[in-house]
């Protein structure tokens, strides 16, 4: 973002007082503190802010005033700060966030606020599905410690599952939720350094639980879980189905650390669509989307070709979705060919019985091969 674009940003939020919020998975935030800066009176002076996701550039005009202890003020979700002179007389101060991120910039009679909001501070919803995540090798994680700054941090777990803090030492995080983990730093904190610690840990990243997910969707390959992650969401992350999507969809998990074994689960899609079934995977699942089946119908039909199986699609639906039989169609000998190979199992029916209701409507699985020859006087 370019300086006079930031300066123009500033300008707007001061006049209408819009708050400049965080993604979705921020917001619901209730954790938050301001930082003010004190700005020389008369016309709306030259401010600009260059926001990154781990720090505040701000340059302010001469005479500005600046808060004594940034950290303080912020409530710990300022880690550092550094104030430097700038040509004519301006200021350029570099914020390093722990675990904060801007969420609103006005300036209220005369004084620059910059309101930051906890990456941590999460809606019920959001706080309650990630607790549901375990942490793993590769994740990274955001820790802070109330009223002390110096303490935040944010980490990458690692190989083996541990994190090493400052005074601390190592410490296991994998196989705790972060909430688990959270209490557990409170204690260790507690009991040598610190009267009644307040912890938070936030996952900045999911890196080490994952699904694989195959078959008609636009995007295959590995999917990251975040923590109570559905079905819904993982296929939503793969782009959707496919126009050639069938209508099953496969969940194998597995049932050992080896994963020599596994069990299957077999969802319709009918079934998922309209919300009755969309479960919460597991790390290692192997989600897959088959292909759609079809038949093919040669012969006395009005229109003949290939069409999609669908769930229970029987011989009469089929030639429906054709168009149906012309009128030289025999409807006394229609041959169903298994598979379509040579030497596949032919079955023959006789439509007139089954539109009559005196014989049953096969149910077709796909790759039929159907012939509906002409009749003879």
């Amino acid at each position: 973002m370019t300086r006079a674009l930031v300066t123009l940003l500033v300008i707007v939020l001061a006049v209408t007082g819009v708050a400049a919020q965080g993604d979705s998975e921020r917001a619901g935030a209730s954790t938050s503190s301001e930082v003010r800066f004190e700005l020389p009176s008369g016309e709306l002076p030259d401010v600009a802010i260059e926001p990154e996701p781990r720090r505040l550039v701000i340059e302010l005009p001469k005479g500005a005033g600046l808060p004594m202890d940034f950290e303080a003020d912020s409530g710990g979700l300022i880690l550092d700060s550094h104030v430097e002179p700038m040509g004519e007389g301006r200021i350029r101060v570099e914020l390093t966030l722990a675990a904060g991120y801007l969420g609103r910039v006005a300036i209220e009679s005369g004084v620059l606020v910059l309101t930051l909001e906890s990456r941590l501070a999460r809606s019920d919803s959001s706080a309650m599905v990630e607790n549901q995540y375990l942490l793993g090798p590769r994740d990274k994680i955001a820790i802070t410690v109330h009223n002390h700054p110096d303490l935040g941090t944010v980490l990458t777990i690692s190989r083996d599952g541990t994190i090493t803090l400052p005074m601390l030492g190592e410490i296991r995080a994998a196989g705790l939720s972060p909430a688990a983990l959270a209490d557990q730093l409170e204690e260790i904190l507690g009991r040598s350094y610190l009267v009644d610690p307040q912890v938070d840990v936030g996952v900045e990243e999911f890196n080490s639980q994952w699904v694989m997910i195959t078959g008609e969707v636009v995007l295959p390959g590995r999917i990251i879980l975040r923590g109570g992650t559905r079905l819904k969401e993982v296929l939503s992350d793969a782009g959707g189905f496919r126009e050639t999507s069938g209508q099953l969809i496969t969940i194998s998990r597995p049932v050992d650390d080896e994963g020599d074994d596994f069990q299957t689960i077999t969802i319709e899609r009918h079934e998922f669509e309209a919300g009755l079934k969309n479960p919460v995977l597991e790390h290692g699942d192997i989600v897959d989307v088959p292909r759609a089946a079809y038949c093919y119908i040669h012969g006395e039909v009005r229109s003949p070709g290939r069409i999609p199986i669908e769930r229970e699609t029987t011989l009469l639906k089929a030639i429906t979705l054709v168009g149906g039989l012309n009128e030289w169609a025999d409807r006394k000998n229609v041959r169903i060919l298994s598979g379509g190979d040579p030497g596949a199992e032919e079955v023959v029916v006789n439509l007139k019985k089954i539109q009559a209701g005196k014989a049953r409507d096969p149910v077709l699985k796909g790759g039929e091969v159907i012939v509906i020859k002409r009749r003879f006087f």
